[in-house]
């Protein structure tokens, strides 16, 4: 009985391998330590996430391979940290930017942005949002008490570039857009 259940598991585990991931949720509540760690990247950008808690905290996590979106949510009563850093790539029509009555045409660069956050809290909420499709816009959070570096840098026909340090206790908002939408 116990082999049918093995090789029902190793199927299973099979088609997931050839089907590949769409949507991973995870939701982790304790009182002790956790890490949760994603990446992933597709012909537009690609992402890396990493979470670590002590003491008792919750962390929340949501990827959507539909213009891959990714969202976290990391709160504790201990140390926290978090590193998050997210690229992408926008694209045009090199024959639509001179005439719009043509179809056809190459698609080439436009430029390409990039986003990072790195923090470490003794306390408080880590919450981020991204959108890698047509360009990268996103949210990040942050309310609580400790070290938090961030920025944003996009280089191409429209180039912007943000960097920030904050230390203590602290309330930030920051929200960014560079090629795709809101």
């Amino acid at each position: 009985m116990k082999k049918g259940y093995l090789v029902a598991g190793l199927f299973c585990l099979l088609c997931a391998a050839l089907t590949g991931a769409d949507f991973i949720a995870t939701t982790i509540s304790t009182d002790g330590s956790a890490h949760l760690s994603t990446s992933g990247s597709d012909a537009n950008g690609s992402f890396a996430q990493h979470a670590m808690t002590v003491d008792a905290s919750r962390l929340i996590r949501t990827v959507s391979g539909d213009e891959t979106g990714n969202d976290m949510v990391v709160s504790g009563s201990g140390p926290v940290l978090v590193s998050d850093f997210a690229s992408a790539i926008v694209k045009g029509s090199e024959i639509r930017d001179h005439c719009m009555f043509l179809d056809a045409g190459v698609e080439r660069s436009l430029g390409d942005a990039s986003v990072y956050v790195s923090g470490i809290l003794r306390e408080g909420e880590y919450d981020s949002s991204r959108a890698i499709g047509s360009g990268l816009s996103g949210e990040t959070r942050v309310n609580g008490s400790g070290l938090l570096a961030f920025g944003f840098q996009g280089t191409g026909n429209r180039s912007m570039e943000s960097r920030g340090f904050v230390s203590g206790n602290m309330s930030v908002q920051d929200l960014f857009r560079y090629g795709g939408r809101v």
